[in-house]
């Protein structure tokens, strides 16, 4: 799958995408360490995300005597696991229920990565805004009512709790008559991405090296295996790749991913006098039942988020003009819910990577003699790439446990298209998305 030799990196994550998040954290980080010279480490993990930082803090816990090299391309927080809506799903339903065992297992590793996630926020007192509020699934129309019920469904399937909301309940929630009806979900959390990413990068153990603003231009097989940087190089007994998407321009899980950009939008801190427009909670976090509908967030710090829009993102880039038409769609949902509020300065809008499978299968365990991979797909990638990150940790580590079981039980990633049909056939999805959904 991997192949030897030296594999020249493709196509590299850009640093210079704005992400929103980021740019607003109320600390910022300090100046990164980058890879310079040559480092020998026992582990090195490429990919700083949900996944990498998981998989580098149980390895170090299970052995504390090797060394391990943390490496990302841009900065902890900046990349996809800080440019979410911020949702730690501990479980995440959406219309029909393919194959309700495989269901359940997912359900399983995202509610043991909220946990873990959970644990440690509270443990090493990271600064990111948790909050246990849960989630509401939102509809704004009958077609939307309909999709709720099955949703409400699906939760009984999954001998899951939720409650119905009901519309002036809703009303006063949320000071909007936009939304019709909802469901209340418990047991996920609210937070600020980055600043997840970010805190938990500052409180690794001590044997992991964390090295930022540092691509993998190359990897090279052999004993030890030879990650090349622009200013160093890395010499590794063992490797981790843990970047998500680009790990196919690494020769991992080519045409076994889907990568779709999704956007989002984030108002400057709402004053007091326009806080007052909005209902009785102090913060919120909505999902629509409509999958091509706007996910919105009040924030702690009163900032209001909106997330739609998405486009096949093979290129692993935003394309240009992107970030305009998708500002112009979350302009028109705020006013659309909030009215008053409809010309409340965005103080960013950017876009994000996610990765999808055709048949909600995994990328997980040894790709070739000592590299291992670990992607995050589908739904709940910050929480279930927690659980996978810090199962691969266990597995290469020979530690048994029914999660790992779960993990290992799941389908691998099926086999997809290339270009130009998978396309043509994803840009028909979403156009289908989009036009039915009521934004």
């Amino acid at each position: 799958m991997f192949g030897h030799g030296r594999r020249k990196t493709r196509t590299l994550p850009s640093a210079s995408e704005p992400n929103g998040w980021y740019e607003t954290l109320s600390t910022p980080p300090p100046a990164a360490r980058p890879v310079v010279g040559s480092i020998a480490c026992d582990w090195a993990i490429v990919g700083a995300g949900a996944c990498g930082l998981a998989a580098a803090r149980r390895l170090a816990e299970l052995r504390h005597q090797d060394t391990v090299a943390l490496i990302d391309a841009s900065r902890i927080g900046h990349g996809a696991s800080g440019r979410n809506a911020g949702f730690m799903l501990n479980h995440n339903t959406h219309g029909e229920i393919k194959d309700l065992e495989i269901e359940r297992r997912n359900a399983a590793l995202c509610a043991a990565g909220v946990d873990y996630l959970r644990r440690l926020v509270r443990e090493n007192q990271i600064e990111c805004q948790w909050s246990d509020w849960g989630r509401l699934y939102v509809a704004a129309d009958d077609a939307g009512g309909t999709h709720l019920s099955e949703l409400a469904g699906n939760y009984r399937r999954l001998d899951r709790t939720c409650s119905w909301v009901e519309p002036d309940r809703l009303r006063d929630m949320l000071g909007t008559a936009f939304y019709t009806r909802a469901i209340h979900a418990a047991g996920s959390a609210l937070v600020q991405p980055a600043a997840l990413m970010v805190g938990l990068g500052r409180t690794l153990p001590a044997n992991v090296r964390v090295y930022e603003e540092s691509p993998v231009l190359e990897i090279s097989s052999g004993t030890p295996l030879r990650l090349t940087c622009a200013r160093g190089e890395v010499l590794a007994r063992n490797l981790i790749l843990a970047n998500s998407v680009f790990a196919e321009e690494m020769g991992v899980a080519r045409w076994r991913v889907v990568p779709i950009a999704t956007y989002a939008s984030l108002t400057r801190p709402l004053r007091l006098e326009e806080r007052s427009r909005l209902g009785s909670e102090s913060e919120f976090g909505l999902l629509p039942v409509d999958p091509g509908g706007s996910t919105v967030r009040l924030t702690r710090d009163h900032r209001l988020l909106l997330r739609n829009s998405f486009s096949y993102g093979r290129a692993k880039r935003i394309e240009p003009g992107a970030l305009d038409r998708a500002e112009r769609r979350h302009r028109k949902a705020l006013r659309r819910r909030w009215p008053d509020l409809g010309d409340v300065p965005f103080v960013s809008t950017w876009g994000g990577l996610l990765g999808f499978t055709r048949n909600d299968g995994t990328v997980f365990g040894r790709v070739a003699d000592g590299i291992h991979a670990v992607i995050s797909s589908d739904a709940g990638p910050v929480a279930r790439g927690t659980a996978a990150g810090m199962l691969l940790a266990e597995q290469v580590c020979g530690v048994r446990s029914t999660l790992l079981d779960i993990m290992v039980s799941l389908p691998g990633a099926g086999l997809l298209p290339p270009d130009p049909v998978l396309r043509m056939v994803v840009n028909r999805r979403l156009r289908l998305i989009e036009s039915e959904c009521s934004e």
